[in-house]
């Protein structure tokens, strides 16, 4: 069989390594280090899957080069003390038995951290400037520190090829030490360390140097933001500056992202970002550099990889996000299955999760970061099992159920699957929520599962299958608003508009409710030509505020910059008449508003009552997802993998076996 991205899947060099293919692993926090910083058994089985999925190469996680005051969080990987060598050659040799070559990232937080991280100590940095997201005004290095430093990134190199790393590489990037020294915005020194480019390069040009001797004649990598988005800070000109000093003090290579902790929308990018769109920045420092790059960041279609290499725009192509999706993607996309990859949406639930110092997670994959857990028990035997709502959960419900041996059938009231996510991707830019929902939809005809749509399951629909076992994801349904309203009155829901439930109709349209969905609404409406009037309840504008956080920054700047929308804060929806709206003011006032159509956004009740009435008649049910407490996809996905994890262990008898339960 032809090879359907040969680029992709032939051989690289850095250095004298070769590595069997371009794709390479993206170093990402996980959270799963043990508390000593040393690897932990969860933190193993995460790389060796990932390395078992076929890439070229593996760049594990942020390892701290001088812990406590270099850590960024915790727990954190170390490579600070020579106690920890064994630890790392534990998982080198795992990630080199699958094939795939093992590289280290050498990190070192400077500002962006905070003190409960760093014993309590002030953070250092190039100057004494706090970043805004963390808040901690950091103490600016003395020399002697700085030199001590470029020491300690020397030996933390040496430690990493006596693990069995086959490579380093230096984190310069995100506005971390290394690169808090490389900006403008962040590095206001008036020593030989800070000022004019030359000084600014003149502390991580030694760190590569020393870490250059420590690695021998293993390849160094030097990671860089080619754009921080920030005033004053690296922009891609003083990178292209930047790519010839790095390279003639001792890189063999570079790995180009962008931005900082205060620009994370261009870090961990949104939904909302195109895929590929960093790979431009990688094309223009290959060119200056004379040696391979890296390109990474929301490339999540083989596709998409390939074209990068095949144009010589990268060397290289880095998967993070994607990787924590389908750790089975180079494998899948070598054998040409690509429509078998389960897509990364760039939700960001990942990052959500490492913000709230919980492990690794992932909304569609609820086995990232707990692959020591036992699989779901093929149990089954051939028994019905029935599932009641065609969303993001009860679709996995359905395929787990299946897995694990049960004839599965589904019902579905409306005429197709997934409409949460069809009312998740339906608002611009968010189209990737599309990936997933047909992707569940293929695995679901390739499983031959029975789906019945159109169907309204009763009771008696369910027990006719005699089930082993029910699970009810039936969703959610809209939460009313007692109002004042005209028979004609051009009143309706926006969740129903954006499945495609509810026409939109003419004239200007007035949304009742600033969350998630009402943002999203009147964007999606706006850019269909109408006047939009957002309508928030709060006197100030709380808007979307429990949108994903780096998600949210985004669509709030589109929000308030697009001339088609209004937002009215302070007011409430009083009357709908033919053709207008009334709002009313806090103050007691009251203002009308013309309105071809109102939409209520005020959130979502589950649905549920049907689980009371199967578990009366003596059937094991399970609620899960919205029905159970009206969240976020990732939230249904993992109550559907906790339930059917939980329903097999206790047929099969496991007393005394603890039920995991995943963070939702």
């Amino acid at each position: 069989m032809n090879q359907p991205f040969p680029h992709l899947f032939s051989p690289g060099r850095l250095r004298g390594l070769t590595l069997p293919n371009r794709l390479v692993m993206a170093p990402m926090e996980s959270n799963l280090a043990a508390a000593d910083g040393s690897v932990s058994d969860d933190m193993l089985a995460y790389y060796t899957a990932r390395a078992a999925g076929g890439v070229g190469m593996v760049i594990v996680e942020y390892a701290c080069v001088d812990r406590p005051l270099g850590l960024g969080g915790s727990p954190q990987l170390g490579i600070d003390d020579d106690a920890l060598i064994a630890s790392h050659r534990r998982l080198t040799d795992a990630i080199k038995a699958q094939g795939a070559r093992a590289c280290l990232q050498l990190f070192h937080a400077g500002r962006q951290t905070l003190r409960r991280f760093t014993g309590g100590q002030a953070p250092v940095a190039a100057s004494p400037i706090a970043c805004r997201v963390y808040r901690e005004e950091p103490r600016g290095l003395t020399v002697p520190e700085i030199e001590a430093l470029t020491v300690k990134f020397g030996e933390a190199a040496a430690r990493a090829v006596a693990a069995g790393y086959d490579a380093v590489e230096i984190h310069g990037a995100h506005g971390y030490l290394i690169g808090g020294f490389l900006s403008g915005a962040s590095n206001h020194r008036a020593d030989s360390y800070g000022g004019p480019l030359e000084n600014r390069l003149r502390f991580p040009l030694a760190v590569i140097a020393a870490v250059r001797e420590g690695a021998g004649e293993a390849p160094v990598i030097f990671r860089l933001s080619a754009e921080e988005f920030v005033e004053g800070g690296t922009g891609i000109d003083e990178a292209l500056a930047m790519a010839p000093r790095l390279v003639a003090a001792g890189a063999d290579a570079l790995h180009v992202s962008t931005g900082t902790a205060e620009r994370m929308d261009c870090n961990v990018d949104p939904v909302s970002a195109p895929q590929g769109w960093r790979v431009p920045l990688a094309r223009q420092v290959r060119a200056v550099a004379g040696v391979p790059v890296l390109t990474v960041g929301v490339i999540r279609q083989p596709e998409v990889a390939e074209q990068a290499v095949a144009d010589g725009s990268a060397d290289f192509v880095a998967l993070g996000r994607a990787l924590l999706a389908d750790p089975d993607w180079p494998a899948k996309a070598r054998r040409g299955a690509v429509e078998a990859i389960r897509p990364c949406t760039s939700c960001n639930w990942c990052v959500d999760q490492l913000l709230s110092h919980k492990r690794l997670g992932c909304a569609e994959n609820p086995s990232a970061g707990r692959e020591t857990e036992a699989p779901i028990r093929r149990s089954g035997a051939g028994r019905n099992a029935a599932v009641v709502g065609g969303g993001p959960g009860g679709m996995v419900a359905a395929l787990l159920l299946h897995d694990a041996g049960f004839r599965v059938t589904l019902f579905e009231r409306a005429a197709t699957l997934g409409l949460g996510l069809v009312a998740s991707g339906t608002p611009p830019g968010k189209d990737k929520f599309f990936w997933y929902r047909d992707y569940l939809v293929r695995q679901l005809e390739q499983a031959g599962i029975a789906v019945r749509l159109n169907a309204e399951a009763k009771p008696a629909d369910i027990l006719a299958l005699a089930p082993a076992i029910a699970v009810v994801a039936t969703g959610a349904a809209n939460r009313a608003l007692p109002v004042e309203a005209a028979d004609d009155a051009p009143l309706g829901f926006a969740h129903d508009l954006l499945t495609g439930e509810a026409p939109l109709g003419d004239g200007p349209v007035v949304i009742v409710g600033s969350g998630e969905t009402g943002c999203e609404c009147a964007e999606y409406v706006a850019d269909a030509g109408h006047e939009v009037v957002l309508v928030s309840r709060s006197p100030e504008r709380r808007l979307a505020r429990r949108a994903q956080y780096v998600y949210r920054r985004q669509l709030i700047a589109r929000l308030e910059s697009n001339p088609r929308i209004r937002i009215e804060t302070g007011m409430e929806l009083a009357a709908v008449g033919n053709g207008h709206a009334v709002l009313r003011h806090a103050d007691g006032t009251t203002h009308r508003r013309p309105a071809g159509r109102v939409l209520l956004a005020l959130g979502r009740v589950p649905e549920n009552g049907l689980a009371e009435v199967l578990r009366a008649a003596g059937l094991p049910t399970h609620v899960i997802g919205d029905s159970r407490e009206v969240g976020r996809i990732g939230d249904a996905v993992h109550d559907a993998y906790a339930a059917v994890r939980a329903f097999t262990r206790a047929e099969a008898g496991a007393e005394t076996a603890e039920v995991t339960a995943l963070s939702c």
